[in-house]
């Protein structure tokens, strides 16, 4: 059996306000429900979509900036170029270098050519990167969700879960926080009845066992096949009893109920309350699942587009993609040309009015970086 709940439905009397509320807060846990299974699929389909649209022209891309370099530092030898030429060639060696191992594991003569554009070694530089990234990723969760995740979580090989949890910890500590003003007459009032709400909560466990129990009670069951029904059943109930799980026994109870066609509109007020308080916090622990889902590490690729439609991301997630093949293509022409050795300088001379990046500006193939 599953653990969908189950509607009051009207019947020859209105509803009272408890079975208004229960189905009020009934609908909103099915709606965040639904909403965390689409935009699970939703993200999960987009993920899918980038590591076969674009990761793989983003890797490519890295690998032909490497082959780049190499020919540039090697070409840069048998032209002559002007003293700002020569500049803006070290800086776009360094910069192409800098992109690439980002995503490509640079062999030992890589990792000698980016010493000598660079002020640091590669081991340094590598270092520097994580911790970029780290800051990067930490300022991100802080600037879009007021999150502050401890870098030391952030190791080689992080531990997702814990992270997630860090993460859920601090931000129910901040919708909690939303809260902590000076109290008015009302919401004292209403903190009182919430401990009342608990009160009853706590007490509604036991006759709900004890109503259970009544009912499920194999002894009292000539139907062999419904008896055996009632026995796994009861087991489950015992269990729920023991560890204290007012959740689990509703559920019970509420399967039963519509597996059998028993009338939920019979509950009393007292257990409609219990209902009622317990699916409040269930709700409030979907709506926290649901922001998590976007914090979610393994979807850091795609947070640019994670926020749209599935139509529209994907069709940007497409266009990313068509745009690393174009920028990959035009790469390869000047790689072709370099190692043919005609016209060499002005291939290189194209090459740095092309690619190179005036401090401060931005260039379209660091945009796309910036998505991966």
């Amino acid at each position: 059996m599953d653990n969908k709940l189950v509607y009051i439905k009207p019947g020859n009397a209105p509803l009272s306000k408890e079975q208004q509320n229960f189905n009020r807060i009934v609908k909103r846990i099915e709606k965040l429900q639904n909403q965390i299974l689409n935009e699970t699929d939703k993200l999960e389909k987009l993920n899918n979509l980038y590591n076969a649209e674009v990761y793989p022209n983003v890797k490519e891309l890295g690998s032909l900036k490497i082959q780049l370099c190499h020919l540039l530092h090697k070409k840069r030898q048998e032209i002559k170029l002007s003293a700002s030429q020569n500049n803006k060639l070290d800086d776009l060696l360094f910069d192409f270098l800098d992109d690439a191992f980002s995503v490509i594991e640079p062999d030992e003569a890589t990792k000698e050519l980016y010493s000598r554009y660079s002020n640091t070694s590669y081991a340094e530089e590598l270092s520097i990167q994580e911790r970029y990234m780290k800051e990067d990723f930490i300022d991100m969760l802080y600037s879009r969700f007021g999150l502050k995740l401890d870098p030391s979580l952030l190791t080689d090989n992080p531990d997702i879960s814990k992270i997630e949890e860090e993460l859920k910890k601090q931000w129910e500590q901040k919708e909690n926080g939303k809260k902590a003003k000076p109290k008015t007459k009302k919401q004292q009032a209403k903190e009182e009845l919430e401990k009342q709400k608990a009160a009853l909560k706590n007490k509604s466990i036991r006759s709900i066992y004890v109503a259970l129990a009544k009912i499920l009670h194999p002894d009292t069951e000539q139907n062999e096949a419904l008896k055996l029904e009632k026995e796994e059943m009861m087991k489950k109930v015992t269990v729920a009893y023991e560890n204290k799980d007012l959740m689990q026994l509703l559920q019970l109870e509420t399967q039963w109920m519509r597996e059998h066609d028993k009338n939920i509109n019979t509950l009393e007020a007292s257990t409609l309350n219990a209902y009622i308080h317990l699916l409040t916090d269930q709700a409030k622990e979907l709506e926290t699942e649901l922001q998590m889902l976007y914090m979610n590490p393994a979807y850091t690729a795609i947070l640019p587009f994670g926020r749209k439609d599935l139509k529209s991301a994907s069709r940007e997630i497409k266009y990313a993609g068509i745009s690393y093949k174009e920028i990959n293509k035009k790469i390869q022409t000047d790689i072709q040309e370099l190692e043919t050795g005609k016209k060499t300088n002005t291939t290189v001379s194209r090459c740095i009015r092309d690619y190179y990046v005036e401090p401060g500006s931005e260039f379209i193939d660091d945009e796309m970086m910036d998505i991966f």
